[in-house]
C-alpha cells in the first residue's frame, strides 16, 4: 500500500475533534502546563488543589509522567518539577518550526559579530517568554543562558520589546512595570520612555537593569495578525557605548525582520 492509499484512508476530522477526550491524558498536559509555569515546583496537594484534580488521581498521574521522565520528583523537599524528558519532546518540536530553523545562522553571525550572547525567545501562555534557541561567541567569558529557561513576557529588553509592539496605552504599561523584578530598577516614567523609544526604533534596550552587569536589545519578531511569537536578543556584559549598542540594535531588528517574514508565511 503506497503513501497516496494511506492519506486517502485517514479519518477527515481528527481523533481529537471527534470524540471525547481522555480524562488522564488531559489531566496529564494540565499538570504539565502547571508545573512549566511554577517556579519551584509543587507538591501533589497543591497540584490537585490548583487543577481540581482528585488528589489520588493526581498522584497516579504524577507516578506515570515520572516514570516517562516527564516530571521530577524531589525526594528531600517532596515537590514535582519538570522532567529532563519535556526538553528532548520540545527540540523535537522546534526543529519543525520554520522560525526556529530560519533563526539560526543570523543569530550565529549576530553572536560572532558583536560577541554577545543571542536568544530567540518563544511568547508562551500565561505572559511568559521561553528561550528556544541559542547561539554563543568563542569568548572564553560568555554570559550564561540555557534553552528552556522562561521569564515573565514584560522582563528585560524582550519585555520592552513585546509591551512596545503591542501598542499599549501607558496605564497597561505602567501595570506590566509594576510586575516585573528588577536588580537595578529604572523608575516608571523611564521605563515608560524606553518603550515609546522602542516603538519608534524597532528594537528595546536594558543596560544594567534586570540583571546587572549585562545590556540586552531585543526586537519581536510578528506574525501576519500582527501577534507576536517570537523576540531575538543579543545580550552582552556592559560597557559598549551608546554607537555600539544602537548599531547591535538595529541588527537585531533587521534579523528579527527577516524572521518576521518566515514567521508570516508559516501562519
Amino acid at each position: 500500500m503506497n503513501d497516496k492509499t494511506l492519506s486517502m484512508n485517514l479519518p477527515a476530522t481528527p481523533p481529537a475533534l471527534s470524540r471525547p477526550p481522555v480524562g488522564s491524558v488531559v489531566q496529564a498536559a494540565a499538570v504539565l502546563r502547571y508545573l512549566g509555569a511554577s517556579r519551584d515546583g509543587a507538591g501533589v496537594t497543591a497540584i490537585a488543589r490548583a487543577l481540581g484534580i482528585g488528589p489520588s488521581s493526581c498522584f497516579n498521574v504524577l507516578r506515570t509522567l515520572v516514570g516517562e521522565d516527564l516530571v521530577a520528583f524531589d525526594t528531600v523537599t517532596k515537590t514535582y518539577t519538570l522532567g529532563l524528558g519535556t526538553i528532548d519532546l520540545a527540540r523535537r518540536a522546534l526543529r519543525r518550526d520554520a522560525v526556529v530553523q530560519a533563526a539560526e545562522a543570523p543569530m550565529a553571525t549576530l553572536a560572532e559579530m558583536h560577541d554577545a550572547a543571542v536568544g530567540l525567545w518563544r511568547v508562551a501562555p500565561h505572559e511568559r517568554l521561553v528561550l528556544v534557541a541559542l547561539a554563543e561567541s568563542e569568548a572564553a567569558t560568555r554570559i550564561h543562558m540555557v534553552v528552556g529557561q522562561r521569564q515573565p513576557a514584560s522582563a528585560g529588553a524582550t519585555g520592552r520589546a513585546v509591551l512596545a509592539a503591542r501598542g499599549l496605552d501607558d496605564a497597561a504599561i505602567a501595570a506590566a512595570y509594576a510586575g516585573i523584578r528588577w536588580q537595578n530598577a529604572p523608575t516608571a516614567a523611564d521605563f515608560l520612555g524606553q518603550v515609546r523609544t522602542a516603538q519608534v526604533c524597532g528594537y528595546a534596550t536594558d543596560i544594567d537593569q534586570i540583571h546587572c552587569g549585562i545590556a540586552t536589545v531585543a526586537s519581536t519578531i510578528a506574525d501576519d495578525n500582527g501577534v507576536v511569537r517570537f523576540v531575538l536578543s543579543a545580550s552582552m556584559f556592559v560597557g559598549r557605548d551608546a554607537a555600539t549598542l544602537d548599531r547591535i540594535g538595529a541588527g537585531v531588528r533587521f534579523a528579527a525582520q527577516s524572521l518576521a517574514q518566515v514567521a508570516r508565511r508559516t501562519t
